[in-house]
């Protein structure tokens, strides 16, 4: 760790974590015992702090629920709200745009999830769905109608190939593909990011991105990481996060956040 890291370090007000293979490991469902640890010492020092996921509020599971964050930058920046659950911050893909992703869906025979504020739905359960949405929000209902219905954040694609995918150019201006599994793309707003969410947080509490670490290991962390004073890539981390990354600490189960922490002057261990 490098003296001009750890001397911005002492500017830090505000540390937002990802979930997935940062906070724990999605796959086995594991999250070390240093984590609610971590929390508590950060807490205790006044630090503010941030959950910032790609997913929506109510895919949080509850050991990360449990550790008392203060605001939830849900759904990849599209809905922010407090631990009380007031809402900060929403930024709904309009109806017209959603409308033209519904047809241009059918017509190419792509099943699409989507994800409101406070529920999600699925227009069909297949096989993709069953590959990628379980380990995030378990067995989705089926309801082609919701977005008739309900504000949508974000969608989701369901189909063999994500890679293989384009959105029609009529909402390209609006929305755009950020891959998450082989069989599924988010699509969200081209304004909308993690980072844009964060920054209605620090707007709210007096705070500027020079007062902000984040850490985190995905495509949908990089906008984050462009905008934070110190941005902390875990080891598995996608190759062009790692680029971005102020820091590159060690993976998921063998503690990385607290080592970071620790180097960075932020904690004790």
């Amino acid at each position: 760790m490098n003296t001009e890291l750890v001397e911005k370090a002492k500017n830090i007000k505000a540390i937002f974590f990802d979930i997935d293979d940062t906070l724990r490991l999605k796959d086995k469902e594991f999250m070390p015992e240093s984590v609610p640890k971590i929390f508590e010492q950060l807490k205790s020092a006044g630090y503010l702090t941030g959950i910032a996921s790609g997913r929506a509020y109510y895919g949080i599971v509850p050991e990360v629920r449990a550790l008392g964050a203060d605001f939830y930058v849900t759904i990849n920046g599209q809905y922010v709200q407090t631990q009380l659950e007031k809402e900060v911050f929403a930024n709904p893909i309009p109806q017209e745009t959603v409308e033209t992703i519904v047809q241009w869906a059918k017509e190419n025979g792509i099943e699409l999830a989507f994800v409101g504020s406070h529920d999600i739905a699925i227009t069909s359960w297949n096989e993709y769905a069953e590959a990628s949405l379980p380990v995030v929000y378990g067995k989705v209902k089926e309801d082609a109608d919701f977005y008739k219905n309900h504000r949508v954040f974000q969608l989701l694609t369901l189909s063999f190939d994500a890679n293989a995918l384009q959105l029609p150019e009529s909402v390209q201006e609006n929305v755009r593909l950020v891959k998450w599994h082989t069989h599924s793309n988010d699509i969200v707003p081209t304004s909308g990011s993690k980072a844009n969410g964060i920054s209605k947080v620090l707007e709210m509490i007096g705070l500027t991105k020079e007062n902000l670490l984040v850490f985190g290991d995905e495509l949908n962390d990089l906008e984050m990481f462009e905008y934070a004073e110190i941005a902390v890539a875990m080891g598995v981390s996608h190759p062009e996060l790692q680029k971005l990354a102020s820091f590159v600490t060690k993976n998921v189960e063998d503690h990385g956040i607290e080592d970071a922490l620790i180097q960075l002057g932020l904690i004790h261990s």
